[in-house]
């Protein structure tokens, strides 16, 4: 089957025929990348690790894979810390076609630590599920598909991580089908016999626009509840995508598109967009952006932000055009208490396979990017690649560290967790 993530992503291929021969040509920081847990493939949780990973207050990793588990469709892990400084990996879940297939999103935890999150594939009618994933005493967990999508009428393929609300309703989106075929934003409701999915809008699946089309990533909610996210396609641009927003009235929500992309700025945005204090918009794109001396005609990717003045109008900044150390900017973006942005590149860099890369805020406004890690070429013979090679999320902060995933590389070839240690830039 096709990941659906790739609706939009069509540029990505153009940029990586580019971006194979690339050579770093700024300051490379340096590379506190480690491995710590490397993909074996069937019956491990397998490979494919693509998205981004979660942590828990005892510092446990949570993550999914879209290959791999006892059944070859994918499953959840947990990798925690040992005493003698490595990592233990334990497998959650392994999904087996009807209770879900091929994970494709970033996992969520509610307050008494269960795990929710969505497959790409399998439920009841084949096109995807909503999982909830329960501890129990023994050290279990037990799956629970809380809906199964349906295609044309509630959506199907819901590549997104889940947000919860303040009243414990969960919001996603699905990247294709709904009413127009197009994707769709859609409300999971907890009630006492089960969880009720309502689709809150439907995208139209028309790729030239004028409206956003094919969801990407999941939605941000904000304080009056208006929900916030990014398409592959659409816009009134030309089909580079778009921002919007969802105002609920009256049990309605209505949506305005808040930035249409237009190349220059950024092309096909990828991921789930990152609220800061200030109620401020961050995210990523695949192609676009102003590096046409390398990336040619398409542009390398962008980090972009999305600000909103007292009328309600919305600016887009792109804050760094990705070239030199990196080709199509993978999110969602994460900051340190510093105010620092990380985000990965998922191929580009000196051996064309990737990277992790800081963005610094100066005081003209301006960013200064800082290359973290530059991922190897894998090939068994010379050793080389067992860091990691073509990373598909972005990464997290966690006590002083990032976490990311690869989805290939490491000493297996199928995929690895790494750290970076952070130090002061």
């Amino acid at each position: 089957m096709r990941d659906p993530r790739l609706h939009g992503f069509y540029a990505a291929a153009i940029v990586l025929a580019f971006s194979l021969s690339l050579f770093s040509t700024r300051a490379l920081a340096t590379s506190r990348e480690q491995v710590i847990y490397a993909f074996s493939g069937f019956p491990d949780c397998g490979n494919l690790p693509t998205d981004s990973l979660i942590a828990d207050e005892s510092g446990n990793l949570y993550g999914t894979t879209l290959d791999g588990g006892a059944y070859k469709q994918g499953c959840v892990f947990r990798l925690s810390p040992t005493a003698d400084g490595g990592w233990s990996e334990a497998i959650l879940h392994s999904f087996s076609g009807p209770d879900g297939a091929f994970p494709g999103a970033a996992l969520v935890f509610d307050k008494s630590g269960n795990l929710y999150g969505t497959t790409v594939d399998g439920g009841a009618y084949g096109v995807g599920a909503a999982f909830e994933l329960s501890p129990s005493l023994n050290g279990g967990w037990t799956e629970v598909v809380l809906h199964s999508f349906g295609g044309d009428g509630d959506g199907m393929a819901p590549v997104c991580q889940l947000a919860f609300d303040e009243n414990g309703n969960l919001y996603g989106t699905t990247g294709s089908g709904g009413a127009h075929r197009g994707g769709t934003v859609f409300k999971l409701s907890p009630s006492p016999n089960g969880w009720t999915e309502t689709v809150l809008y439907a995208f139209c699946g028309r790729i030239q626009g004028p409206g956003p089309a094919f969801p990407v990533g999941g939605v941000v909610i904000d304080s009056a509840g208006n929900l916030y996210g990014v398409t592959a396609a659409g816009g009134n641009k030309g089909g580079f995508g778009a921002a919007y927003e969802l105002v609920p009235k009256n049990g309605i929500y209505k949506e305005r598109t808040i930035h249409s992309f237009d190349g220059y700025d950024g092309y096909s945005p990828n991921s789930t967009l990152v609220v800061d204090s200030s109620g401020n918009l961050y995210g990523t794109t695949d192609a676009g952006g102003s590096r046409l001396d390398i990336c040619a005609y398409v542009g390398c990717g962008t980090v972009f932000e999305l600000t909103k003045d007292r009328g309600g109008k919305w600016t887009e900044t792109v804050l760094y055009s990705l070239g030199d150390n990196g080709v199509s900017a993978l999110g969602p973006v994460a900051f340190d208490s510093a105010g620092n942005l990380y985000a990965a590149a998922r191929t580009g860099g000196f051996e064309g396979q990737g990277s992790v890369f800081r963005l610094t805020p100066r005081r003209d406004g301006s960013w200064r990017e800082t290359a973290l890690h530059l991922f190897h070429y894998y090939d068994r013979h010379y050793r080389t690649g067992r860091d990691g090679q073509a990373p598909y999320a972005g990464v997290i902060v966690y006590e002083g560290q990032l976490f990311g995933t690869t989805s290939s590389g490491g000493i297996h070839d199928e995929g690895t967790v790494f750290s970076i240690r952070l130090a002061h830039p």
